[in-house]
């Protein structure tokens, strides 16, 4: 469980890797939706598009079980998945306290502490 927290935090703190995996799986979805339904990759794209962003105007939409399959996953993966990276994203960065000393930092406050420390005695 501890491997998964790690792996998770790393995607979150890194905005780029977010974006990457969501123009990863809308090329993916695009991909799948325009092969199972048997449309142009542009048709399919636009689809994921507005399918991710959770729009859905109805022009385009799967008829085979496949392409309903595919829409089912890739819906639930955006919703549950990418958004929530996004929002944890923001959160984190706004959260986050750029005032904080880093490890070596302290180290080295310790060590001035001390000599002043033995100063004093």
């Amino acid at each position: 469980m501890k491997f998964v927290k790690v792996r998770l935090s790393y995607i979150v703190n890194r905005f780029w890797l977010i974006v990457l995996i969501y123009i990863s799986s809308i090329v993916l979805a695009s991909t799948l939706f325009s092969c199972f339904e048997n449309k142009s990759f542009l048709d399919g794209l636009w689809w994921a598009c507005v399918s991710a962003l959770t729009i859905g105007y109805g022009d385009i939409f799967p008829v085979t079980t496949a392409g309903r399959i595919t829409g089912i996953l890739f819906g639930h993966f955006w919703i549950f998945g990418v958004i929530p990276m996004i929002i944890a994203n923001i959160i984190n960065n706004l959260l986050e306290d750029r005032d904080l000393f880093s490890h070596v930092e302290q180290e080295e406050l310790k060590l001035k502490l001390n000599e002043i420390l033995k100063k004093l005695d």
